[in-house]
């Protein structure tokens, strides 16, 4: 809710030297006919359970067997791994990540979420050409470049005056139809829904996406509740502030505000002055037995929410120490900026900067009654150059800490990694299992993540599309992304 506005669709586009990311040194795809982990524990956490003393053996991109543990047999050339005392867990999801908002961005970023146990991610937007981005995604998934697979989902479409350099811009319902028409024949899939839309407008891009057949997902626009959204097909609300705030009876006298600003004819920095009241009209507003009718509807309707509530770190000042090694992965250049400060803090008030606790605190009480009544989370970080101290694929670890400082228990963190994500893409769960004929996306961790979220940071190998990077491959892949980022 802190700033959710600001950080989720105002950004700054950084200019940085290229880094390209040499892959010789790492496995290529299919190198090794079969991979086989020896005696692991099988981590199933949909059914919160382990499965001990397992065999699981990989043939190029797909999970061939799940056996008693020593009982295997394989081809020959088979690279073995051994699993005595690990636990072997599905990959983890990022839902919402930003890895072409600045030149040579993804070759930095695809492989820190190797790294870091991520073998997927959706791209919710860049400022790069759709051909651009789909053959990178294409890439990747070719084995031809180290990477997470990649969901692209960056189809903005916003109003006037548009808050990123290129991104389509609606100023009507006609205008709606046409960008979802456009959109469509360049190869999109779905279109995301951006905060400066009118109603008319939105409630048009809705209509003209399921005509498509394209999902519609994204911001739900500052001039239209979420009542409407769900009502008109939304299915995830990306941010959690908009969610805190449908809690508030204001809700619509807020909407109604935000409206009028942006027909004014200053219509952003209107809108910043209005919405800068919000988050106190929230807070003494906000009705429980209204936030549970909320969650119903949202459970009802199938619509998902990707919180990013790590974001909120940037608004209250919770920068990391000087000397955080995850900085080393981030080009200088972007280091200069995040530390040479960033506009969108000094938009926060003194009054803001007051509230901001109580906000966040209010947004983590919510997310929890949202959860609890069964509304679908989307684990995500808003990771970009763009949005400072919001690190690529280090941040989702953080992401999913936060939902158990929340009050989730270890497995209902991780669900909103694997399971959750499976589901939304509507694919069938057991793709979120380890199980036969399942796509080879796994990490090795040291420690039981269904007892202590904490060791999801604890890897010591990971297998994305069937293609294993042990714990040395994994080392060097850091030292070479620290290097590239040095120069």
């Amino acid at each position: 809710m802190v700033g959710h506005f600001f950080v989720s669709w105002l950004g700054t586009c950084f200019l940085v030297a290229l880094i390209s990311l040499s892959a010789q040194s790492f496995p290529a795809h299919g190198e090794q006919r079969a991979i086989v982990i020896r005696n692991v524990s099988v981590v199933d956490v949909l059914n919160n359970t382990l499965a001990q003393a397992r065999d699981v053996v990989i043939l190029g991109s797909l999970i061939a067997k799940v056996e008693a543990g020593g009982t295997a047999r394989t081809p020959e050339n088979e690279a073995i791994v051994d699993g005595s005392g690990k636990y072997l867990m599905p990959g983890l999801w990022d839902f919402h990540v930003h890895v072409f908002t600045a030149p040579g961005e993804e070759d930095g970023a695809l492989p820190l979420y190797i790294l870091n146990g991520v073998t997927g991610i959706r791209d919710a937007g860049g400022l790069r050409g759709f051909p651009d981005m789909q053959a990178v995604a294409t890439a990747v998934e070719r084995g031809e470049r180290v990477g997470p697979r990649i969901e692209l989902a960056g189809a903005l479409v916003d109003g006037p005056p548009g808050a990123w350099p290129g991104q389509m811009v609606a100023r009507d319902a006609a205008e709606a139809r046409a960008r979802v028409s456009e959109a469509k024949a360049t190869g999109w899939r779905v279109i995301k829904s951006y905060s400066l839309l009118g109603e008319a407008a939105y409630l048009a891009l809705a209509e003209a996406a399921a005509a498509q057949g394209m999902p519609l997902y994204g911001h739900v626009p500052e001039s239209v509740t979420l009542a409407t959204a769900i009502a008109a097909g939304h299915r995830s609300v990306e941010h959690f502030g908009r969610v805190t705030q449908a809690c508030s009876a204001a809700e619509g006298a807020m909407i109604a505000a935000n409206a009028k600003a942006l027909g004014s004819a200053e219509p952003l920095p209107s809108l910043m002055a209005v919405m800068a009241g919000h988050n106190k009209t929230t807070l003494e507003s906000w009705d429980a037995e209204l936030c549970a009718r909320v969650a119903g509807q949202l459970a009802a309707a199938d619509v998902a929410v990707m919180p990013s509530l790590m974001v909120s770190d940037f608004y209250l000042g919770k920068d990391p120490a000087p000397d955080d090694p995850r900085l080393r992965t981030v080009p200088k250049q972007v280091r200069a900026q995040w530390n040479a400060g960033d506009w969108r803090r000094q938009q926060m008030s003194a009054s803001m900067l007051a509230e901001a606790p109580l906000s966040v605190a209010l947004d983590w009480k919510t997310f929890k009654l949202m959860h609890d009544a069964g509304v679908a989370m989307l684990a995500g970080t808003d990771a970009a150059f763009a949005n400072p101290f919001l690190f690529h694929g280090y941040t989702l670890h953080d992401e999913l800490g936060r939902y158990v400082a929340a009050g989730l228990t270890p497995q209902q963190a991780l669900m909103t990694a694997t399971v959750n994500p499976a589901r939304f893409l509507r694919q069938d769960e057991q793709k979120s299992l380890i199980t036969k004929g399942q796509r080879a996306d796994l990490v090795l961790l040291d420690a039981n993540p269904l007892e202590d979220i904490s060791a999801v940071r604890r890897i010591r190998a990971v297998i994305a599309n069937g293609r294993l990077f042990d714990r040395a491959a994994l080392d060097a892949l850091h030292q070479e992304v620290v290097a590239k980022a040095a120069r």
